[in-house]
């Protein structure tokens, strides 16, 4: 039994014998009332979070000094009146209205407020019971996250900082080599034409020219393919969202990649739940997503006897996307950085095909998952909302340090 219900009940009782209670006895009552009162007040006002006290009709029974600043209200003024018409901001005003219509708690919805200046706050609606089952009070708070969001915000863009830097220095490195190759063969080229040119038998400095001539193509292709996927790796992610049925990019996808599969020895099996209802997603760049990590389990697996399964699951809010192989694994230093720029355990990767997944699946407020075993195998996960609500953490989600957007 609660504090509050015992009060009830005690009210109860007194009223019903209020007419045979002395005098002095009613005196005391009312006194112990009015300290109690005050003692709430008092307590509320030492919060450092803005708290208001409604009614059973929503009108402020008490308003502490934070809250008054937070609505820019004077406390005189609010006590007494419905809560609703003392709110000037339009936000928490439509919030009041939800609460009133379905009288159910709210919890930390975030809100800003311009006033004294604009700031951020996560407010609660809390409906408290007197007695059980019949809501009598509301205890509205009010929490600020501004500086909670700040320094979020702080942190991700030291975050997109430090990765643009680490894709700064992998596209240097990536290029030094061709740069590198470019000259050297360039070189060649030059001393043979001078050659041909001071006279001489022909055939042989013709034949360098051409073998060097084939290396500068095959240099300048490389370079276009760095600067190819720098720019998918950095460009704004933007998803076109639609209704979408998954199953079917799915489909297409093993399609598309069942032939590479059979010439490498690898069964390509489908796992599909066909309850996923259509749901908002961009298509191509889902596929885009899956077809990278796809090609990181064919290449975890030697030639020869291999498998990877390819299922989709519906949750409760979400769809499950996953991609599991039989391959080598991944060691656990690995899985630490898998999703960061220019980090790869293959001799001819990028290291930017797993940040791309990244970053295209946190543009759909979905997660990436991923458990792997050396020597047994990894299954890589992506979770995709079924509604406009983000995915909340995989089990085995990576959070790598990568440029979002």
């Amino acid at each position: 039994m609660t504090m509050a219900s015992e009060s009830s009940r005690f009210a109860d009782k007194f009223l019903q014998r209020l007419r045979r209670i002395d005098p002095d006895q009613i005196e005391g009552f009312i006194a112990q009332m009015l300290r109690e009162k005050g003692l709430v007040e008092e307590v509320l006002e030492h919060i450092e979070e803005g708290t208001v006290l409604c009614d059973r009709q929503g009108r402020v029974v008490t308003i502490n000094r934070v809250a008054a600043q937070i609505l820019s209200v004077r406390r005189t003024d609010a006590v007494g009146k419905a809560l609703r018409k003392v709110v000037r901001n339009e936000a928490f005003a439509q919030l009041v209205h939800e609460y009133e219509e379905n009288l159910e708690a709210i919890r930390d919805r975030e809100v800003t407020l311009l006033a004294p200046r604009q700031r951020t706050f996560a407010i609660s609606a809390v409906p408290l019971e007197v007695e059980e089952g019949f809501s009598h009070h509301t205890l509205w708070l009010f929490r600020d996250r501004t500086e909670h969001d700040r320094r979020a915000e702080e942190r991700q863009q030291i975050g997109r900082m430090e990765a643009l830097a680490a894709l700064t220095a992998g596209v240097a490195h990536e290029v030094k080599n061709p740069l590198n190759s470019l000259n050297i063969h360039a070189q060649i080229i030059r001393t043979n034409a001078e050659r041909l040119k001071s006279g001489g038998d022909p055939e042989k400095p013709l034949e360098t020219i051409v073998r060097s001539t084939h290396v500068l193509q095959e240099e300048i292709q490389r370079l276009a393919g760095i600067v190819d996927a720098f720019t998918r790796a950095v460009k704004p992610v933007n998803p076109r969202q639609r209704p979408e049925d998954i199953n079917r990019v799915l489909q297409s996808l093993a399609e598309l990649m069942g032939p590479a599969c059979s010439e490498r020895g690898i069964d390509l099996v489908l796992q599909l739940d066909s309850e996923i209802p259509r749901f908002p997603f961009d298509s191509d760049q889902i596929q885009q997503a899956v077809l990278n990590v796809l090609k990181n389990a064919m290449e975890s697996i030697d030639h020869g006897e291999g498998e990877i399964a390819v299922r989709s699951l519906l949750k409760s809010d979400h769809v499950l996307i996953e991609v599991e192989d039989n391959g080598c694994g991944i060691a656990e230093a690995d899985r630490l950085r898998i999703f960061e720029p220019y980090h790869t355990t293959k001799f001819d990767g990028t290291g930017l095909g797993l940040m791309v997944v990244y970053r295209i699946v946190r543009a759909h407020r979905g997660a990436v998952g991923l458990r792997s075993e050396v020597g047994k195998g990894t299954c890589f996960s992506i979770a995709l909302p079924l509604d406009e609500r983000p995915v909340r953490l995989l089990g085995a989600e990576v959070a790598p340090r990568a440029i979002e957007g």
